[in-house]
């Protein structure tokens, strides 16, 4: 038989750990879930910097970012769908030794016939899947680009750039 007293520590603790999980929910969301470029950075990307032939991807993944394992996953399996596809894959410090501050990663940028074509996040929605690919419409001409799309507005898997 519970006491009234025990019924309530019971209850005060459930409250507690249900305030707990959806502080710790929120933080996460905020932390890796989130639009992927809310300042406009990507904006500072030089459209016209030329590349080698062909169609050419470059990853900017951080290692420690929890988006990371998603996104190389991604990536693979983009690679096996097109296999013409040149992948290069950078840490955010190879990129900063040669672009300019990036907003969050992991960030691709596609170019095809020298030139980019698209820059931003791999997927949209809170993990990095290919059921919500951004970029396999592109690369297989299913979905036509006007210009360049630096896609700043998007929902996605991120870390937040630290130091640009």
């Amino acid at each position: 038989m519970s006491t009234p007293a025990k019924q309530g520590l019971i209850a005060l603790l459930l409250l507690g750990w249900a305030v707990a999980s959806l502080g710790i929910l929120a933080w996460f969301e905020q932390q890796h879930f989130g639009v992927f470029d809310p300042a406009g950075q990507l904006q500072q990307l030089d459209a016209g910097h030329r590349l080698p032939a062909g169609n050419v991807l470059i990853a900017v993944i951080d290692p420690d970012c929890y988006c990371a394992r998603a996104a190389r996953a991604h990536l693979q399996q983009l690679k096996r769908q097109q296999p013409s596809l040149q992948l290069q894959e950078l840490t955010p410090a190879q990129w900063r030794a040669q672009g300019p501050a990036l907003p969050a990663t992991p960030l691709v940028l596609w170019y095809q016939q020298q030139q980019l074509r698209y820059a931003g996040p791999l997927a949209q929605g809170p993990i990095c899947s290919s059921d919500n690919d951004l970029l396999l419409p592109l690369i297989q001409g299913r979905q036509r680009l006007a210009g360049v799309w630096l896609n700043s507005e998007t929902v996605a898997c991120r870390c937040p750039s630290q130091a640009g």
